[in-house]
This record gives structure tokens, C-alpha cells and sequence, in this order.
């Protein structure tokens, strides 16, 4: 009988202070929606810090992958223009040409043909301008009759556009026409400066002109890489922003470039945008294919810098936690980048001056 009243009155004392105690916890915390507000005598004040947003320089940093590639222009594949055979070879593999060095040389019908017409075009421009010459001429001393001038002046116009397709027509295959013969061989000639870095000709090999490049020609001093670079990061990127490449072929190096052009598309199926990044290749380093890892420094400019613990995350974003006068704390959404370190890059939601729980906010979260 003793015991079972011993228990009852301990019974009643816990329910009685577990009471007390709730008593006071609800009088140290106070919720409102977003709105916490402590009271000076809350345990959770000396278990939070606090930090004032500042503005400050900030170069924000991420990594991402790309493609070495030539740069557009500086690689060419020179394949026959016409069926034919192939009759010399004036380069090999390896080799320096200069804009309009013979690379190969082709015997060629349809080529035979091309020239015939363009020597043939050049005749009749000849003859068509003495006619008009004499027709003009007739007509100014009285003798003539104008409607053969008007003749010859619309015979001499039909012929100079022959004549000017023709020419137009050589000039594609960069012909000399000041050497050009009757007959003559076609001479395949490079239209870059740069280096024979692939060769697939075969004396004697008769080819048709759909055939493939028989030359390449390109010119690696500069390349391009190729980045592929994910959307959150793209407000950070600009136009001449420092840039660092690694290759598996020399792990141990990086090699300096700068962002060269941002694609204006955005892939939507990866969410991301296609960043060309230009690099200096004297070295020959870096080859058209390679697979690169790119280390990205934005230009410095003036951002909202706070550490990554004082910020939260839920479905519909992330949030920190702003103090207001009275020991209140406000759960504010905000706009962030991520900046490759222990920070984070506040774009929308926060003003400078304004003082965010940096450390222990875990323990608001849990009231």
C-alpha cells in the first residue's frame, strides 16, 4: 500500500514539471508562419551565430568536360574536285603549306572540259567586243545601223556573264588563269596555311568526285575546346573569363585558354550550354578529339557571399534564416550559384547589412 502511494505522488510530480517545463519553453519561443522569435532566456541563442552580408569581389570557380576541336576555318579535308587520276604528289605527311601550295595534281576529262569551255567563253568575248567596237564605230561616222549596234551591244553583254561564270568557275579551284593551258593537268593547291596532318594519296589511283578527302590541312597553333556547361552556371560566365585545361595525356599541366563564345542555345535535354573556349597549342598539346577537363575563373565582380551552412533546402528551393529586431528570425527564400567552395553566391533575396544566422540554424529548424 506504501509503494502504490509512493508512485502516484512521483507520477504526479514528472507530469507536474514536464508541465512546468513545457510552460517555459513555450514562453522562450514564439512561432508566427516563417517568423520565430526568441526570448533573451532561449537555450538556442548561445548555440546560433550570426553575420552581417557584405558585398565583395568574388571570382566564382566550377569544373566541367569538354572536346578538343580545330578551330573552324583552320582545318580543311581537300578532296578531288573532279573524277580523275592522280598523277603527283607535292606533299607528305607532316609537312608546312602555305595558302596556295600545290598539294596534288589530277588528270582530269571533266577538267579538260571546264577549260576547254572557259578558253572557248574567252574567244567569244574577243569577237563579240571587236564587233561592238565596229559597230559603234560605223554608227558614229553615219554608216552604221543602229539596230546591229543594239545587237551587238546585247550579244557582247550575254557573252561577258559567260565569260564571268566561267571565270568564277576557276577561281573556286584556284586556278592561275594567267598560267592556265590548254590540256594541263588540274593542280590541287591547299586554300590554309597550316600542316598536312593527314595524307591518303595513291599515285596512279583513279578517283571519282564524290570520293573522300585525300589531303588534310590544319592549323593547330590555336584550338578550340568544346565545354559543355551546366545551366546554374551560366549567369557566371563571360566572354574572356580565365580558363584552366587538363588532359589524361599530361594530367601534371593545365594549360591557360578564355572563354571565346557562349552559345546563345541551350540543349535541353543535358540543360546545358555549349562554351568554346580558345587556347593557345604552339606545343601541339592538345589534340583535335581529346577529352579535357575545364576548370572555369569567372572575371571578379561584386557579390553577396555567405557560407553554405547558412543555407537550407526544401522542394520549392533554399532559405535562410534573417534576424530581425527582438530576437526575431525570418526564413527567407533566396536565389543562389555555387561558388566550387565552402560558399555560396546569393543572387536574389538578400541586401547587404542585413544579418543571417551562419551557424546553428538546425536548431531553428527543429522547433
Amino acid at each position: 500500500m506504501n509503494k502504490i502511494i509512493l508512485f502516484v505522488c512521483c507520477s504526479i510530480l514528472f507530469f507536474s514539471c514536464n508541465k512546468n517545463e513545457k510552460k517555459t519553453e513555450d514562453n522562450a519561443l514564439q512561432i508566427s508562419g516563417d517568423t520565430l522569435r526568441l526570448s533573451p532566456e532561449s537555450n538556442i541563442l548561445s548555440k546560433i551565430k550570426l553575420l552581417t552580408v557584405q558585398c565583395q569581389s568574388h571570382s566564382s570557380e566550377f569544373d566541367a568536360t569538354g572536346t578538343v576541336k580545330a578551330i573552324t576555318g583552320n582545318l580543311v579535308e581537300i578532296a578531288p574536285p573532279f573524277e580523275g587520276r592522280v598523277s603527283k604528289s607535292f606533299v607528305r605527311l607532316g609537312q608546312r603549306v602555305s595558302v596556295g601550295t600545290p598539294v596534288f595534281e589530277l588528270n582530269s576529262g571533266e577538267f579538260y572540259e571546264v577549260s576547254k569551255n572557259y578558253f572557248q567563253v574567252l574567244q567569244n568575248k574577243k569577237m563579240a567586243d571587236v564587233n561592238l567596237k565596229r559597230q559603234k564605230d560605223l554608227v558614229q561616222h553615219g554608216v552604221g545601223v543602229m539596230k546591229d549596234l543594239e545587237e551587238a551591244e546585247t550579244n557582247a553583254e550575254l557573252i561577258q556573264k559567260e565569260y564571268e561564270t566561267a571565270i568564277a568557275g576557276l577561281k573556286m579551284l584556284n586556278i592561275n588563269l594567267n598560267e592556265l593551258t590548254m590540256g594541263q593537268a588540274l593542280k590541287v593547291v591547299s586554300p590554309i596555311a597550316g600542316d598536312i596532318v593527314a595524307n591518303n594519296i595513291v599515285l596512279g589511283q583513279f578517283v571519282k568526285n564524290d570520293a573522300g578527302p585525300l589531303i588534310i590541312v590544319a592549323d593547330l597553333s590555336k584550338v578550340w575546346v568544346v565545354a559543355q556547361v551546366k545551366e546554374k552556371y551560366i549567369s557566371g560566365i563571360c566572354p574572356d573569363d580565365q580558363v584552366f585545361i587538363s588532359t589524361d595525356a599530361d594530367s601534371g599541366r593545365e594549360i591557360q585558354g578564355r572563354v571565346f563564345h557562349i552559345s546563345e542555345l541551350l540543349d535541353e535535354e543535358t540543360r546545358s550550354i555549349q562554351v568554346l573556349v580558345e587556347c593557345d597549342n604552339k606545343e601541339r598539346k592538345l589534340k583535335p578529339g581529346m577529352f579535357a577537363a575545364i576548370h572555369f575563373i569567372n572575371t571578379p565582380h561584386n557579390a553577396i557571399l555567405i557560407p553554405s551552412s547558412a543555407i537550407f533546402q526544401t522542394e520549392s528551393g533554399s532559405y535562410v534564416f534573417v534576424k530581425e529586431a527582438g530576437n526575431k528570425y525570418v526564413k527567407r527564400v533566396v536565389q543562389t550559384v555555387s561558388s566550387g567552395k565552402k560558399e555560396v553566391v546569393v543572387t536574389e533575396g538578400l541586401k547587404e547589412g542585413e544579418e543571417i544566422v551562419s551557424d546553428g540554424g538546425i536548431y531553428l529548424m527543429g522547433v
